[in-house]
């Protein structure tokens, strides 16, 4: 079938591999195809990803596209669809799921606008006002959806800057990303971060002093090994004067500093139902942002009157494991009692396993007032070199303030107390 959009040639062999994609998830997140077909699919995708799609004139739409061109144009006028399509512009991943949910609801729509007159072959009948009450019904129906989606990309992009790990491909996990998106919890978690504009923009990385690194910026001092051109420049006297004085014009340089993993120890007890389980989900996927900056590996361990199953994430993660991650934090429901002492020792245990040297920091988020093993977790801590940070949700634990690193209280528990916490 013909286009409704000014340009878009469904012959195209572009046009119709997308065509088929969109086609191929809305299969798998709808069930069935009656009326979406790969002519709505292409058109779809194309009103989601031109900067400023064109519609042909009406009358020079075939009757058989009609509807199409009814929708796509009350789409196009709508201020819900133009907030959509800032997000899909030139944007291929993402417009290419953006399309899937439409056409997902435009089959799902229809199917339940004809069900009331027990015909299911009415789909070109429809009234033309209907079809605009579709369209308008879509537009509201996917703009969350394709709202959260786009956070997940952020998320998942976020240091996959050239070296510092792989970029990420949302239609890789494209039915997984489109039912993760969908689902309450991980709406709720994203929405926390999506208030943070870079949740580690503003944090400083650390560095350490290396006459032989990265130019950081420039100092005053004596050392020959990092001295700046122009001052070789000048007469000799004068250059032995400075140097003698330690006035010199040096190139500051310096290393990343090498440090162990960041562990994340959560709480899941029963206590921690409702907004504070959804703030430390969302405060463990800022950890993880942190420490892939950082470049350093990312451990994951719930746990309540026992620790729960490791997670681990690598310094450089696919696309799928991503996903899987996220999958696994919706299933997390909180429930059951509260052993800290326990759950520490194990995140000791882990971090011993993984033969680091370097300085680790454990996160640990509770609201229990359990009591600690302090002396005992303060030995454990020092044999394997690991800072504690304690954050405290609406409670205090005195034997955790004694052996933190850091101790921090969250009572409001907001996107500013994550960044808080992140800055380490």
């Amino acid at each position: 079938m013909p286009s409704v959009l000014r340009g878009v040639d469904h012959r195209d062999p572009v046009a119709l591999y997308r065509g088929e994609k969109i086609l191929q998830l809305v299969r798998r997140i709808f069930g069935k195809t009656k009326v979406v077909d790969q002519a709505f699919s292409i058109d779809s995708y194309y009103t989601l990803y031109l900067p400023y799609p064109l519609l042909k004139d009406s009358n020079e739409v075939p009757r058989e596209v009609f509807r199409n061109y009814v929708f796509f144009r009350t789409l196009l006028d709508s201020e819900e669809f133009a907030r959509i399509r800032y997000s899909t512009i030139g944007d291929s991943s993402l417009s290419i799921l953006a399309a899937s949910l439409i056409a997902a609801e435009f089959e799902r729509s229809l199917e339940q606008l004809q069900q009331p007159s027990g015909s299911g072959n009415q789909g070109e009948e429809i009234e033309e006002e209907e079809v605009k009450s579709l369209a308008e019904l879509v537009s509201r129906r996917i703009s969350e959806t394709v709202e959260t989606i786009k956070s997940m990309k952020k998320l998942m992009d976020f240091g996959s800057e050239p070296g510092t790990g792989t970029a990420f491909d949302l239609e890789e996990g494209g039915e997984e990303i489109i039912r993760l998106a969908q689902l309450a919890d991980i709406r709720a978690i994203l929405e926390l971060l999506s208030r943070i504009p870079n949740v580690t923009g503003k944090l400083l990385r650390p560095y350490e002093r290396y006459s032989r690194g990265e130019v950081r910026g420039f100092e005053i001092g004596g050392d020959l090994e990092r001295v700046h051109p122009s001052e070789i420049a000048m007469p000799r006297i004068l250059f032995r004067l400075k140097l003698s004085e330690g006035r010199l014009l040096l190139y500051d340089k310096v290393l990343p500093k090498l440090l162990g993993p960041v562990y994340a120890l959560i709480d899941k007890s029963g206590s921690m139902e409702g907004e504070k389980i959804v703030w430390a989900k969302a405060t463990l996927l800022a950890l993880l942002m942190r420490s892939r900056r950082d470049g350093r590996e990312f451990y994951l361990r719930f746990f309540d009157g026992v620790p729960h199953g490791l997670v681990k994430v690598g310094k450089r993660v696919k696309s799928r494991d991503f996903v899987k991650l996220l999958e696994y934090l919706a299933k997390v429901k909180s429930g059951g009692g509260t052993d800290i002492t326990k759950a520490v020792i194990s995140a000791c245990d882990d971090v011993s396993a993984g033969a680091t040297r370097e300085v680790s920091d454990i996160v640990l988020i509770t609201d229990g007032e359990d009591r600690v093993a302090a002396t005992a977790l303060s030995k454990r801590l020092r044999d394997v070199n690991c800072r504690l940070h304690t954050v405290m949700i609406m409670g205090d634990n005195r034997d955790l303030r004694r052996i933190s690193y850091r101790y921090l209280r969250a009572i409001k528990l907001s996107h500013k107390e994550i960044i808080q916490i992140v800055s380490f």
